[in-house]
């Protein structure tokens, strides 16, 4: 407790510290982070514990990060003030001081985004999303109070505050169908890649959280939890796919986090529907590792766009060297779901999860996390496409390089966390390890399981070790590969073109040109955002509404106002009789 209220209370410095100096309000942002990583370790009581951890781990590289991208007079402040709203969201037990964390750390990301804009619309566009989260998570939480008669979080003898608080998380978490609007990779794009790396990675952290907490005091909904699942499932695809055919460094970062807050809340989904006891502890170890997969490794990437000078990647310019090289390489991997990173280990217990689960419901709701599987595979596998573009055209293609040491090591020290993470996850699925002499692997099995009998099992350790250790006896046997480089032959003429991301993404656009409205004119192929569009329709018919509506019953009569309070006392007295 200690180290939380010293944390809190250098996390609170910060943002006054940034005011007289900004470089002193980072390094007390980073001191207080590492307070609160250190208190998410000593106090480590169940997997909502991790939360506290991976949101430290983000605030403080990021806050170091700052410290030599930074060059702002405003930005400092905003920043350490948001993260301090976080903080106290995440370590409250009061549903009032949880809401006013949360808006504590939306209204300065939204100052954030309206002062580093480059289109006017995107910090409304935000805030407007943001606040309609507040207002559903609020409603979620009177009722919650009607129920139990406490503003703490406390047990729940109904589903409905946990219904109509998940659909608050969800909006922040950028799921389907908010997705639709794009809020997420909209913000992402119009703001510094410090406060898009918060944004993505513990802002939407809190809002999993929130929803983690409130499901581990309901009773589980079977019904609900499935259209959860279901949703979640879709969102994978349609995040990992959308980020597939962006050409923007952040707005596909920006999908990406769509696609992982996707799956996080699948893994939800199967906690709250799983048919065992066992299950329900595997999927709930999962939504933490994802978590901690998901924060650090996006982190890393949108620190990675920090150093680009253009964030198109069709023709990037990123100050760029070795070190982040590597960096960018492992927390592309892990976003890739390979192992033995720990964004493998996750992306393999929730498809685990998901057909355990298939497999002991032995009726017909089995076709649900069945077909949520695949979708999620084929999702994963756009996933990966979407990090190899980033990567290639990022830094592989790029011939920039850098003599700055700094802000890559950073990147190189998440991408080896995030490596050695893989076989950390030991630690945190402790119930279900296990081995197999006979395949000459005694310990270091982590088994999926929904009852007593394994069900699969991988060994991230081994998967690290053995691929090192052949590679070496290779480059000893053989010694370093030999590469001849040739210069390409265009039949004699100046070599114009070039591979660009666009080009890497526009197979699927014209293959799946039907879902995409994709449109070939003069001026080359478009893609036409069906879900922005729909989105904007249904606003201006809202608007349209609204306007007739307001000119029609609200337009001064005083007879109307006498129907409003009449209608007001019968409601309020059959509210009080009841």
């Amino acid at each position: 407790m200690v180290a939380l209220i010293v944390a809190l209370l250098m996390l609170g410095l910060s943002p006054v510290a940034a005011l007289i100096n900004r470089r002193s309000g980072y390094i007390a942002c980073s001191a207080g982070s590492a307070v609160f990583v250190y208190y998410g370790m000593t106090n480590y009581s169940n997997e909502l514990s991790l939360f506290y951890v991976a949101a430290g781990l983000v605030w403080l590289f990021t806050s170091v990060y700052s410290l030599y991208y930074d060059h702002h007079r405003w930005l400092g402040p905003l920043y350490t003030s948001s993260i301090l709203g976080m903080a106290i969201a995440l370590t409250t037990n009061n549903l009032l001081v949880f809401l006013a964390g949360y808006e504590i750390m939306t209204i300065p990301a939204y100052v954030t985004i309206g002062l580093y804009k480059k289109t006017d619309y995107s910090a409304f566009v935000f805030m407007g999303f943001g606040e309609l989260s507040t207002i559903l998570i609020l409603a979620g939480f009177l009722y919650s109070y009607v129920v139990t008669g406490s503003l703490s979080f406390s047990p729940l003898t109904t589903i409905t505050p946990f219904m109509i608080a998940a659909f608050g998380f969800m909006v922040k978490m950028g799921i389907l169908p908010f997705m639709v609007t794009e809020w997420l990779p909209i913000a992402h794009g119009n703001a510094p890649s410090n406060v898009s790396a918060i944004l993505s990675a513990s802002m939407t952290l809190v809002a999993v959280y929130g929803l983690t907490k409130m499901a581990l005091l309901t009773p589980r909904p079977d019904l609900f939890g499935f259209i959860l699942l279901g949703v979640g499932g879709f969102s994978v695809f349609f995040g990992a796919f959308y980020a597939y055919v962006s050409d923007h460094a952040k707005v596909l970062l920006g999908f990406s986090t769509v696609e992982n807050n996707g799956a996080i809340l699948t893994s939800i989904g199967v906690y709250l529907t799983a048919p065992t006891h066992t299950l329900a502890s595997f999927s709930l170890i999962t939504i933490a590792v994802y978590v901690l997969a998901h924060s650090l490794a996006k982190t890393g990437l949108f620190l990675d766009t920090g150093m680009m000078e253009n964030e198109s990647l069709i023709l990037p310019r990123i100050l760029k060297n070795r070190l982040s090289d590597v960096g960018g390489v492992l927390l592309a991997s892990s976003m890739s779901g390979l192992l033995p990173t720990v964004g493998g280990v996750a992306t393999w217990a929730l498809l685990e999860s998901l057909f355990m689960e298939a497999y002991t419901l032995h009726s017909a709701l089995s076709i649900i996390p069945i077909v949520t599987g695949s979708i999620i595979a084929m999702g994963e596998g756009f996933a990966t496409s979407t990090m190899l573009k980033f990567i290639i055209f990022a830094h592989i293609f790029n011939k920039r390089s850098s003599n700055e040491k700094t802000r890559p090591l950073i990147l190189l020290l998440l991408g080896l966390l995030i490596l050695a993470g893989g076989s950390a996850t030991y630690i945190f699925y402790r119930p279900f390890l296990a081995g197999n002499p006979a395949l000459g692997l005694p310990f270091g099995l982590i088994a999926s399981e929904f009852s007593s009998q394994p069900f699969g099992a991988i060994s991230p350790l081994y998967v690290l070790i053995l691929p090192s250790l052949i590679g070496a006896l290779v480059i000893a046997v053989f010694g370093k590969p030999r590469i001849r480089r040739s210069e390409v032959w265009n039949s004699g003429a100046p070599l114009n073109e070039a591979y660009t991301s666009f080009a890497y993404s526009n197979n699927i656009r014209l293959m799946l040109g039907k879902l995409l409205l994709t449109h070939i004119g003069r001026d080359g192929v478009k893609v036409v955002d069906v879900f922005w569009s729909l989105t904007h329709t249904v606003a201006k018919l809202f608007v349209s509404f609204s306007r007739h509506f307001s000119r029609t019953y609200m337009n001064s009569r005083l007879s109307w106002y006498v129907i409003y309070m009449i209608l007001a006392l019968i409601v309020f007295t059959v509210v009080v009789v009841a």
